[in-house]
């Protein structure tokens, strides 16, 4: 009697078949995840950066203006001016990540009311969220 251990071939070549299967299904979800992901992650760095702007300013934080903008690909919060920052926190934006519609916010150190108003669309992936900053310089998100 002779007893045969092993895998044939054929069961050899389904086995790897269903490894990249599933191996190919995973890779498509998660690159959806991560481009959702960076969109998220971007909008709430950018309404973070406005809330402490305009925290800063009210407190007169090392006496300075207080604001947010946009330069190039990078949300800048400052100090001072956008263009020379005595003091600034940058975040560099996601490659497939684009911003309308943000214009320099400074903040006024009596209330924390914007300079202006501004709808900023924040786009990537398909998904665009629009972000409101009101007059008296509440945040919502659409």
């Amino acid at each position: 009697m002779v007893n045969k251990f092993g895998f044939t071939l054929i069961e050899l070549i389904l086995v790897v078949a269903l490894i990249l299967i599933i191996a190919t299904t995973a890779t498509f979800y998660n690159s959806q995840w991560y481009f959702q992901n960076n969109l998220d992650s971007t909008k709430n760095i950018l309404i973070s950066s406005i809330h402490k702007a305009q925290s800063y300013s009210i407190s007169k934080k090392n006496g300075l203006t207080w604001g947010v903008c946009l330069t190039g690909q990078t949300i800048r919060m400052f100090g001072g001016s956008c263009a020379s920052p005595t003091i600034k926190d940058d975040f560099i934006l996601p490659a497939n990540i684009s911003i309308n519609g943000l214009s320099t916010i400074t903040f006024n150190p009596l209330r924390g009311e914007p300079n202006s108003a501004q709808s900023i669309n924040l786009s990537g992936n398909n998904k665009t969220f629009n972000l409101i900053i009101n007059s008296a310089g509440g945040v919502s998100v659409h």
